[in-house]
């Protein structure tokens, strides 16, 4: 029987193992402290029950016991080799396959022509304004941070958080400005073609 594809908690528990062993509630202070949690929503609940399937799933083992002044004692986990190749094989689905996604955006501009044409622009720039805001200072973070020698192969998910989010912000400072000229009808389309934007083809780009 194949073992379960790894949730991305659980993939992510093990990226941290990988550097050495601990308990929990080391993990969870260390995905924190990496930023996971703007993958994943990380609480010590996620954490341990990731923990405990991987050990039923004989990727982590147990590999002693933290003893620190009057705390409870806490079992220390190590990842094992199985753990490692599941690692490996999880991290490669994860960036290879393109599984249908489904957020809630889309569905929102699906429906958003049914509103009046007043109420669509102040939703757009709504959204444009929290977008701008979350990534306010983000750009210069990321420079400060490699500037100090972090490797930039580790913000790989950071800078790609960051360009999504600016694509999305110049779509809709696009959509915006053609709703208010004109040129995207609330009414009707006008005469003048419009074609999408084309991307390169895979073999284009090989």
């Amino acid at each position: 029987m194949p073992a379960p594809r790894l949730s991305p908690t659980a993939t992510l528990v093990l990226a941290v193992l990988l550097d050495q062993p601990m308990h929990p509630y080391e993990m969870l202070v260390r995905l924190r402290k990496r930023r996971d949690d703007r993958l994943v929503r990380l609480n010590p609940g996620a954490v341990y029950h990731a923990v405990d399937r991987l050990e039923r799933d004989g990727l982590v083992e147990r590999a002693g016991v933290d003893r620190d002044g009057n705390r409870p004692e806490r079992t220390v986990y190590a990842i094992t080799d199985a753990g490692v190749a599941a690692h490996h094989d999880r991290t490669r689905e994860l960036v290879r396959e393109t599984p249908p996604e489904y957020p809630a955006f889309p569905v929102g501009l699906a429906l958003v022509h049914d509103l009046p044409r007043d109420d669509a622009l102040a939703l757009l720039r709504e959204r444009r304004a929290a977008l701008a805001a979350a990534i306010d200072g983000v750009p210069e973070h990321l420079d400060g941070v490699v500037a100090r020698g972090l490797p930039r192969r580790i913000l790989l998910d950071a800078s790609f958080q960051l360009h999504q989010t600016a694509a999305e912000i110049a779509w809709l400072d696009a959509t915006i400005a053609d709703v208010e000229s004109g040129a995207l009808s609330w009414t009707e389309e006008p005469a003048a073609a419009f074609r999408f934007p084309r991307t390169a083809s895979p073999q284009e780009t090989s």
